[in-house]
């Protein structure tokens, strides 16, 4: 086998296990800062919350994550390269200064790769205070690629009409190491996060705790369950290295004692309703 199919071979089986992602990430509901929608085998829509409520913000972030101006003055950037400038708001004020910056180096040839579902044709309309993200994984492209589907304007900073914005891919860090680094779905949605919800979150993973125990019984055990086992697999694969990965990792122990306090829960419904 060449050293060129072996390589394909390897970009195959990544795409793969990133389609496996999408698909689980996209069966989950209960995250804090965003909400998944899978719509079919290689597309995951993303609604990304744009500002936490609990903190008023006296702007918006702008970035540089789409701007095909900025690509050639940031292709050899890294999340800690200290040339790289502070975030500010369109109001002027300094922002909290984040612990990883969306880097800019996707080539042109990457540039116009449109989605298998246009903006055009976009039906979904994201909640209030919210961003909607088009997050794919097509096997004709060979890689993932994100698109912004709505407030573009907070963003980008690219010229021309809102369907050539829209059906650009993003330029993110996460996605640029995916020849390098094979990165999983949460590289591409904690960066996604962290670039768009202001404050910047300390764990872009964080679960949203009183949904999940508002749920019924019945549905709380399938949502705890599903959640355990796809921050149990973060805590094998993901990044060690990444700053939110031990916050990640402190969700899990509170999740699981709910998990069996449900499951209690339901053992205790099921024996009242058999005497009944």
């Amino acid at each position: 086998m060449t050293s060129v199919s072996k390589r394909e071979k390897e970009q195959k089986r990544k795409l793969q296990h990133f389609l496996a992602d999408l698909a689980l990430l996209g069966s989950l509901q209960g995250f804090k800062y965003f909400q998944p929608w899978l719509r079919g085998k290689e597309e995951l829509l993303l609604t990304v919350v744009n500002e936490d409520l609990g903190w008023r913000s006296p702007g918006f972030a702008v970035s540089r994550a789409s701007s095909s101006s900025g690509s050639s003055d940031s292709s050899s950037a890294s999340s800690s390269s200290p040339s790289l400038p502070s975030l500010t708001s369109l109001a002027g004020s300094p922002l909290p200064e984040p612990q990883a910056r969306p880097v800019c180096a996707e080539t042109a040839s990457q540039e116009h790769l449109l989605p298998a579902s246009p903006s055009e044709r976009e039906m979904a309309v994201p909640e209030l205070n919210c961003t909607l993200f088009l997050l794919a994984g097509y096997v004709k492209y060979g890689r993932p690629h994100a698109w912004i589907r709505s407030n573009h304007e907070r963003l980008v900073s690219i010229q021309g009409t809102d369907s050539m914005v829209k059906d650009t891919p993003m330029k993110l860090k996460s996605i640029t190491d995916w020849q390098t680094k094979g990165i999983r779905v949460w590289d591409v949605v904690s960066e996604l996060v962290c670039l768009c919800t202001v404050p910047f979150p300390s764990n872009p993973l964080a679960l949203d705790t009183r949904y999940i125990q508002n749920l019924a019984a019945p549905e709380r055990f399938l949502a705890t369950g599903a959640l355990l086992n796809f921050l149990e697999t973060y805590a094998v694969f993901g990044d060690r290295d990444e700053l939110h990965y031990e916050k990640v990792l402190e969700e899990v122990k509170p999740l699981r004692r709910l998990h069996v306090q449900t499951l209690m829960e339901l053992r205790r419904l099921k024996t009242t309703s058999s005497e009944q």
